[in-house]
């Protein structure tokens, strides 16, 4: 492929093969904004079964890089040669103008040194699955800083499933590694976008902007268990980049607080008045979402399912803050 494209679409593969043949399809129909494109699949992919067949084989490059997503991610980035970078996941399903969006939105925001699309669910998702979702896209989980609200309680982060990031402002924040400069810290389990988008940020290489029309379809491949623990690794990465300070600093303060408060409730009136409004404003603000959700959803099942997520990741978030990094399981 000529050197000169001006989009990189780099995919890391990191759910195992399970979505990627549907990616890979999609990504292949995709039509080309001008200035072409290219297609970077790279990670650990030995034994998976992928066949480069049709258009694909001639035009993509494949990367075979063993360790976490954000090693496969600077193999990527290394052997890029667009100016803008567009990273998704193998978990994702594309619109054929999915580039094309892209193009009109970094063309009509040329000091954008980063923006950040939506995401969808696929058809047939499960109940669990909605009810992520519209945890995921809630105030009450996030502050309003995943999708860039008018209130929210930080700044805006683009996620990596849906995010274009121009290459020379990669550039000028990445790290210095052993072996060059990484755009991606290899250290992070999780959080390894947010890590750089926020260098980005510091930088001041560029506006960071969210394009609600880039929209990808998006599954939702985790568990509860999956869930809580990649809750408590991005609190501990959050503590370490000091990244969203001021919100896990509050959920880990209420924490002990809750704790504190329990414990007054025993010997004293005015303790177990103050717990009860607590417990009752805490109920109110889980549950309030499920049943919108559930209205809006119509699926009566995210009545149970949300105020458990939602709760999960507070606490998730909270003990992950807390907790030295050493209880905290890295992923390499």
């Amino acid at each position: 492929m000529s050197q000169t494209v001006r989009y990189s679409v780099i995919l890391p593969v990191c759910h195992g093969g399970v979505f990627l043949e549907k990616a890979l399809l999609s990504l292949a129909r995709l039509l080309s904004p001008a200035g072409s494109f290219e297609v970077i699949v790279a990670g650990d992919l030995e034994g998976e079964n992928i066949q480069w067949s049709g258009a694909m084989a001639p035009k993509w490059k494949i990367i075979n890089q063993t360790g976490n997503r954000s090693k496969a991610l600077n193999a990527a980035c290394a052997a890029a040669a667009g100016s803008i970078w567009v990273f998704s996941d193998d978990d994702c399903v594309f619109p054929p103008d999915w580039l094309l969006k892209i193009d009109d939105f970094m063309n009509r925001h040329p000091k954008a040194a980063a923006a950040g699309g939506a995401d969808v669910l696929p058809q047939g998702a499960t109940s669990f699955d909605v009810a992520l979702d519209a945890v995921l896209n809630s105030w009450v989980a996030t502050g309003g800083t995943r999708s860039d609200r008018l209130v929210k309680a930080g700044a805006y982060y683009p996620k990596l499933w849906n995010m274009a990031v121009r290459a020379d402002a990669a550039g000028h924040s990445a790290l210095e590694g052993q072996n060059g400069r990484l755009i991606f810290d290899p250290n992070l389990p999780v959080h390894e976008d947010v890590d750089l988008i926020d260098r980005i940020r510091r930088a001041k290489a560029g506006a960071i902007l969210y394009a609600p029309e880039i929209v990808v379809e998006h599954s939702r491949d985790t568990t509860y268990a999956e869930f809580f623990k990649r809750n408590a690794a991005m609190a501990r990465v959050s503590r370490q980049k000091k990244i969203h300070v001021q919100s896990h600093r509050m959920m880990s303060a209420a924490l002990p607080g809750l704790l504190v408060l329990s414990l007054l409730s025993l010997w004293f009136d005015t303790a177990r008045w103050a717990l009860c409004a607590v417990l009752l404003g805490y109920s109110a603000m889980l549950l309030l979402p499920a049943v919108f959700g559930a209205w809006r959803k119509k699926r009566a099942q995210l009545l149970f399912w949300m105020p458990i997520l939602l709760g999960s990741m507070h606490l998730a978030r909270a003990v992950g803050y807390i907790l030295p990094d050493g209880l905290i399981t890295r992923q390499s």
